[in-house]
């Protein structure tokens, strides 16, 4: 795995963690084991909502970047120097985070604490609930990250995915049959498909597990955005799916940075060497075809695609 994957894999690793503790610890655990949680109350409520949505842009973006990253390495003829290139990846990351949460900022306006009479066992006591603030700013807050999350990274992605396919059946027919027969253990097709088929696998997987989050927010926010509308009633099959939807990208959360790695051969070795407290018992043998060259070409313009390499 190169260092530039490295990096984009561990701050999305670090993105999606801060997702799931915003998101699912924070916001929705905390709020059913306590009646009363002090995230409720006023700065906390409004300021989770921001770390929340900052959390949630970085990591959508970091995937989208990272893709674009791969789509630059195969169009690229010239190399690039191994320091200057992590040094810019770094500065990408972080002003990737940076970003995101800069533009999270006006999320702190949508959601207010107030206070509500509250039932528990043998008394009645107000508590602090985040409620939404039905405005004209909210819902166009509102619609902007909807945006930024969720429509605008879906096309983008889908872009790159397909540039990067064409990229890669251009890069399966830049060498001749007679270069082809002297690849040892290399089948260029082969090659092609799974490059591709694991390319599209992950990125689909990253859309199909967000995109109902991204259609229920919709229909939400247009056709039931009115003041009499409960989420809270489950009678209702909108409020039910919704929550499905949270389900799964709170679920992408969990399984993305795992899916750039488990499609990888090696990975899945090592994983399993320590699962079974086994030690590699040899190094895998080189080559000493003299026309390897070939197989290093034709392995160099795939491998960035393949982050870990498989």
């Amino acid at each position: 795995m190169s260092t530039i994957a490295r990096l984009y894999l561990i701050s999305l690793a670090i993105a999606d963690t801060l997702c799931l503790f915003w998101g699912s610890l924070i916001d929705l655990s905390l709020l059913w084991w306590d009646p009363n949680p002090f995230w409720s109350s006023s700065p906390w409520c409004e300021l989770l909502t921001v770390l929340e949505f900052g959390s949630v842009f970085t990591s959508t973006w970091i995937v989208i970047v990272f893709t674009l990253e791969r789509y630059l390495v195969l169009s690229r003829t010239r190399p690039r120097q191994p320091c200057s290139q992590t040094r810019v990846t770094v500065g990408v990351i972080l002003s990737i985070a940076l970003v995101s949460h800069l533009v999270a900022i006006p999320a702190y306006w949508i959601y207010g604490s107030k206070l509500q009479n509250s039932t528990l066992p043998n008394q009645t006591e107000q508590v602090h609930v985040c409620v939404y603030n039905r405005s004209f700013f909210s819902t166009a807050v509102v619609w902007f990250h909807t945006l930024v999350s969720g429509g605008i990274p879906y096309v983008l992605l889908i872009l790159f995915n397909v540039l990067i396919g064409h990229q890669l059946y251009a890069a399966s027919k830049m060498f001749t049959q007679e270069q082809l027969k002297s690849i040892n253990g290399v089948t260029t097709r082969a090659l092609m498909r799974k490059s591709i088929l694991i390319l599209f696998t992950i990125s689909f997987t990253f859309v199909l597990l967000t995109l109902p989050r991204f259609v229920t927010y919709c229909i939400l926010r247009t056709a039931y955005n009115r003041p009499e509308h409960d989420r809270d009633d489950y009678s209702q099959l909108i409020n039910i799916f919704a929550d499905i939807a949270i389900m799964l990208q709170w679920l992408n959360s969990a399984i993305n940075f795992l899916l750039y790695c488990v499609v990888s051969k090696p990975f899945r070795r090592e994983l399993f060497l320590v699962l079974t407290c086994r030690t590699r018992t040899s190094d895998t043998p080189t080559s000493n075809n003299p026309l390897k060259v070939y197989n290093l070409q034709f392995t160099s313009v795939l491998h960035p695609v393949i982050t870990a390499g498989s």
